[in-house]
């Protein structure tokens, strides 16, 4: 080995021992920072001869563990975040990206809302996420993109989190829960209400009532609701859909000028106050002085002398009890009501009622209500039969034998079906002559008089057999079907809303579900429809728990009201999920979610690219990033309010830094040995 080869070895042993850098030093204290080691590789020079050594040296290697888990550390920032496990948050330069700006991997989750609302690092770097819908599904950054794709970094697929746009919410209610008492020692007609509040869409507070009645019926009970203010339609459904009872309303708020109009069940009725009435209308007479509630009652009357769907016994349309400025519309199984107040309009040309759209009141279902209605559209024949409530009447012109009586069949429909009244009257002592649980009407889409037999049970349900010569002249339903058939039993029946047991405990519920229809303050309908909202579901309880109805002696006793919804509330901050879900939190206590961390995960994580701030890129060494759903395999969990250490070992730093020190001045020794050497060889030449 030459002289000048050991100078050069000594010189490559000082530099390469000086190059185990102090960077752990420095950043000790960074935020997600990883320890880089320096190892160290021997230089060999080839030999020429076998005789003779030439000196190599000493080349450093160093080397950053990226996948060293950190210490976690507790942060008072909601914003700081930490991932304990081997993925990497994704970051980019621009808060905005687009194609020219690099997307790059951090572990340094030190993020806080800059002057724009995005959520940035110490290091200027800004967190990419995936966008969720309100249910947390993730969905395309680019709007125009109707399916997100997981697997690609992209600025179509990750946007920047931006708490600034996250905005305010309102949530419409969708459960409302009521436990009472209902006294078991009430009478039939007693009733008892519950007053509740719900959000609509909009976050507008509503109420209404729920009012419960004792039936003729042991341990039942009826449930009725009115619509609450500015809406059209209530509707208490089954779980299958079925209108247990619907009610309209059309509330006045003014009165209606001269000419205005409004079409009830297809007939169009005109305010007037003289004689001069559009041709084909229905005039209702008010007048100059009249008051609102005066021309309210003077159209109801009207309605019901001129359609004989309505009259004072059915009460499909009467006052409001609780305004005399509201007609109210009752569904009582004849047929849909429908009613159209878009031309009932006041002397200054707005609207005279809140009702401003057309709206329609369901048919009651069949299996709750306890009376039905048959209309006869032909005579029946001679020795036709019905039975009702297990006796026999046959329709002819001359007494019959056997224990039937004779229904007299009369010139006309409506005189038939008046006999036939009579003698269920006379003979069946559950259907009192002068009551009206047996009683004949008109139907006002027919032409055959008091065409109509109406047949009510308060106490029990009854069967009801047609025996025609002729089937197809059954009698049929108002509505036109025909759901009774010759020869068999139909009956006559109401599930109640509330059925207790002799426990005092719910067997069964008729209702579980709210519709209301037509908000005047623009919020969704509440019906179920994809394009709007959700019904109501209503929560009694259990069946056999008391855990919410129950009927045991006592005052009526309300237990509980619960509902979900809110009104309108602003945002108050974040809450992120260890699988990196990041919802918002309102000030009305409602919650939504709206972005969804990815995380980066790779082959080789100790290949990765370094730059400064903090984060590295993807190299072909490391290999592609995967990304991965944080609290999933390698991706790690992500730890909010927290943030990870550097895995620098400052004890261990600073005993690296004596062997370095002892590393350099033995190789330094070698430098003043051969300059030693070189001297004495030049005192030579002298």
């Amino acid at each position: 080995m030459t002289l000048f080869g050991s100078l050069s070895s000594g010189v490559s042993a000082d530099r390469t021992v000086q190059s185990d850098g102090r960077d752990n030093i420095t950043n000790v204290s960074t935020v997600g920072y990883k320890n880089t080691q320096v190892d160290f590789q021997t230089l060999v020079t080839a030999q020429t001869s076998t005789t003779f050594y030439s000196a190599g040296g000493v080349q450093s290697k160093p080397r950053q563990d990226t996948g060293v888990q950190g210490l976690l550390a507790a942060s008072t920032s909601q914003t700081d975040i930490a991932l304990s496990g081997r993925g990497f948050f994704i970051v980019n330069e621009a808060n905005v990206p687009t194609i020219n700006n690099e997307f790059l991997f951090t572990r340094a989750g030190s993020f806080f809302q800059d002057n724009g609302g995005y959520l940035r690092n110490t290091a200027g770097f800004y967190l990419q996420a995936w966008p969720t819908d309100a249910n947390g599904n993730v969905t395309p950054n680019n709007t125009s993109l109707s399916i997100a794709n997981q697997n690609v970094i992209s600025t179509d697929y990750l946007g920047t989190v931006n708490l600034n746009r996250v905005g305010g919410t309102a949530a419409a209610t969708t459960t409302i829960g009521i436990g009472a008492n209902l006294p078991s020692n009430d009478t039939t007609g007693q009733t008892h209400k519950t007053d509740v509040q719900f959000f609509d869409t909009l976050g507008n507070a509503n109420t209404m009532s729920v009012v419960y009645e004792k039936t003729a019926r042991d341990n039942q009970w009826d449930v009725s609701a009115q619509p609450p203010p500015d809406t059209g339609v209530l509707t208490l459904e089954d779980s299958s859909g079925n209108a247990y009872a619907s009610v309209g309303q059309l509330e006045f708020t003014s009165k209606p000028n001269e000419s205005s109009t409004v079409i009830i069940e297809g007939q169009t009725y005109e305010f007037d106050t003289n004689a001069t009435i559009t041709a084909g209308n229905v005039r209702v007479t008010v007048t100059s002085t009249s008051t609102t509630a005066q021309d309210v009652a003077s159209l109801i009357a009207r309605v019901i002398s001129n359609d004989t769907d309505f009259d004072t016994i059915n009460n499909r349309i009467k006052v409001d009890p609780g305004n005399s400025a509201t007609i109210l519309f009752s569904e009582d199984g004849t047929r849909d009501i429908g009613a159209d107040p878009t031309g009932l309009l006041n002397s200054s040309g707005a609207a005279a009622a809140r009702q401003s759209t057309a709206f329609t009141v369901r048919q009651t279902s069949a299996g709750y209500r306890d009376y039905e209605q048959f209309k006869f559209d032909t005579q029946p024949a001679a020795n036709d039969t019905v039975v009702i409530n297990g006796l026999t009447y046959t329709f002819d012109t001359a007494a019959q034998a056997n224990g039937t009586t004779t229904v007299t069949i009369e010139g006309t429909i409506g005189a038939t079906v008046a006999s036939l009244e009579a003698a269920i009257e006379a003979r069946d002592p559950e259907f009192a002559s002068g009551a009206n649980t047996v009683r004949v009407r008109t139907d006002s889409n027919g032409a055959n008089g008091t065409d109509t037999l109406v047949i009510e049970a308060l106490n029990n349900s009854f069967t009801v057999t047609w025996d025609w010569a002729t089937a197809a002249d059954v009698p049929i339903h108002p509505d036109g079907t025909t759901p009774y058939t010759d020869a068999t039993a139909f009956t006559v029946d109401k599930s109640n809303a509330i059925v207790f047991n002799s426990d005092g405990l719910p067997s069964s519920f008729a209702i579980t579900e709210i519709e209301i229809l037509n908000f005047g303050n623009g919020a969704a309908d509440m019906d179920d429809d994809p394009s709007n909202t959700s019904q109501i579901t209503l929560d009694f309880g259990n069946v056999g728990e008391a855990n919410g109805m129950t009927q045991f002696g006592g005052e009526f006793t309300p237990v509980f009201i619960t509902q979900d919804g809110s009104q309108f509330g602003t945002f108050a901050g974040v809450t992120i999920s260890t699988d990196g879900l990041v919802t918002a939190l309102f000030d009305n206590g409602e919650t939504r979610p709206v972005f969804k961390l990815p995380i980066a995960t790779f082959v080789n994580v100790n290949a990765l690219g370094g730059q400064s701030g903090n984060v590295w890129n993807a190299t072909e060494a490391s290999g592609d990033p995967t990304l991965r759903e944080a609290d999933n395999g390698p991706a790690g969990q992500v730890i909010q309010a927290s943030l990870e250490q550097s895995t620098v070992d400052i004890g261990e730093e600073f005993t690296k830094m004596i062997v370095v020190q002892r590393a350099f001045s033995a190789a330094a020794k070698i430098i003043s040995t051969a300059d030693e050497m070189l001297e004495e060889l030049l005192r030579t030449k002298r």
